[in-house]
């Protein structure tokens, strides 16, 4: 079958030019979320609709979403131990999907994939559909060659990935270290950003989700939430500045890091209590042993911190377990002075922009990490290593006015719109889709007296028993 012909069945007055799918289907309204990911697939419902677009969804249950926890914990540098059996139902959730996408999608349509649990979607698709273009989007760093290469599937993985037209990963370490994988470990030719299997070449590129600060800027205007972020206030009973950090239970979030400095930065200055405080909102719950083993350990911090340093009434950690809406999240915002948001790994200056769109001429004071995000990306922020203790206390110190008048961020006048950075990813994939077959390069030779297999060709997985449907939701 040519590239631009499709199966008979796919051929109806439903056939969709656009098809996201994802681990789940987004809220139908961005405010009812609140993982960044959600909220930015929830805002592109109107731009998908106008696409003559749907969503879908993997379909529910434990088995085959063993397999995304698993890979997202490798992809969070976190612990991961593969148990034997753990590819095959991954295998079969993604041929499932495969099956209702193919039977979906109109001629020449769009593919637009999201997730771990999606890996190998791109190649069944080309197999099944070949006029179909796809992208395939992670929004967590793609590991370093050394440490996916321990997967003993990580050859169906990279060869499901490669199927696609477009790769788009969160920043230019993550492309760096697919391309890495691509030449070094399997040889095949990388070039221009470019990696060729066949005779196609994939296209991988850094394509950050932004923010939606537009969004956070019109419920921070909301009178619920503006008497909402009151109340959070007057609870605090703080009469100096509050800091904000809001964290799930990744360790690479810093949260210890973040905690030991600011007991330095107590200890160092010694404020009054009530006169400065930090409230930690701990988001969501324990995925890994090795995120409850985080929650542990952060427990612990804050009590010492409040032990040492706090007197009858009066915190100087504020400890939230919650997840928070979108409203609760900007009410958060307007009620603290300034946020900590520095991740060791695979970080994303989400919550620092939104803090600043949300706080608007109030003025915000960020501190993010040197180790993930540039200060050029939030004008005005500070910068710091999450790893120097005595430094980052000193962060805090500026952050909290003990300096004098603490800096003020800004979010980027030319951050792009959520609209405007999804056109800019199905351009590229057209255009990488629109380039035709071009001639087979050479592989990149081996080691001498090595042998690198090609990537495999795998059957079609075997069906699970009763498999559930995939899950479509239509927009109209």
């Amino acid at each position: 079958m040519s590239r631009g012909e499709q199966p008979a069945s796919a051929r109806d007055e439903r056939a969709y030019d656009l098809i996201v799918a994802g681990d789940r289907v987004p809220a139908a309204d961005p405010d009812d979320s609140s993982d960044h990911v959600d909220v930015a697939l929830a805002s592109l419902r109107p731009f998908v609709a106008a696409r003559r677009g749907t969503w879908t969804a993997v379909p529910d249950g434990a088995a085959a979403r063993l397999g995304s926890g698993l890979l997202r914990s490798l992809y969070h540098h976190q612990r991961a131990e593969f148990p034997d059996g753990w590819f095959e139902p991954y295998e079969q959730a993604n041929h499932a999907l495969a099956h209702s996408v193919a039977s979906s999608a109109g001629s020449g349509g769009i593919v637009w994939l999201h997730g771990h649990q999606l890996q190998l979607l791109p190649r069944m698709l080309r197999r099944m559909r070949p006029d179909l273009a796809s992208a395939v989007h992670l929004h967590s760093a793609f590991p370093p060659a050394e440490a996916f290469g321990r997967l003993p599937e990580h050859r169906e993985l990279l060869s499901g990935l490669l199927g696609a037209d477009v790769v788009a990963l969160p920043h230019r370490r993550a492309v760096d270290n697919l391309l890495d994988l691509a030449g070094r470990v399997h040889g095949l030719p990388v070039r221009d950003g470019q990696i060729a299997v066949g005779n196609r070449r994939v296209r991988v590129l850094a394509c950050a989700l932004p923010a939606d600060t537009g969004g956070m800027r019109r419920l921070s205007r909301l009178p619920q939430v503006r008497a909402r972020a009151a109340e959070i206030r007057a609870a605090l009973r703080v009469d100096g500045p509050v800091l904000l950090s809001i964290a799930g239970w990744d360790p690479a979030d810093a949260v210890e890091q973040r905690l030991h400095a600011f007991d330095r930065f107590l200890a160092e200055h010694r404020p009054e209590p009530g006169t400065v405080a930090l409230l930690h909102v701990a988001c969501g719950e324990p995925r890994t042993p090795e995120e409850q083993e985080q929650r542990e350990l952060v427990d612990r911090l804050i009590a010492k911190l409040n032990g040492t340093h706090a007197s009858v009434g009066q915190a100087v950690v504020h400890y939230v377990r919650t997840s928070p809406d979108r409203r609760e999240l900007a009410a958060l915002y307007l009620a603290c002075d300034g946020l900590l948001a520095t991740p060791v790994h695979h970080g994303t200056l989400h919550a620092a922009h939104e803090f600043a769109a949300a706080r608007g001429a109030r003025g915000a004071t960020v501190v993010v990490s040197e180790l993930t995000s540039g200060a050029a990306e939030l004008p005005g922020a500070i910068t710091v290593n999450p790893h120097d203790t005595a430094g980052y206390a000193e962060a805090i110190a500026l952050a909290a006015g003990c300096h004098g008048p603490a800096p003020l961020a800004g979010v980027r006048p030319d951050q792009p719109a959520l609209d405007t950075w999804a056109e800019h990813v199905l351009t590229a994939v057209r255009a990488r889709a629109a380039a035709g077959p071009v001639p087979r390069p050479r592989r990149q030779p081996t080691m001498p007296g090595h042998t690198r297999p090609a990537l495999p060709e795998r059957a079609a997985p075997r069906p699970a028993a009763g498999p559930e449907p995939a899950r479509r939701t239509d927009v109209h």
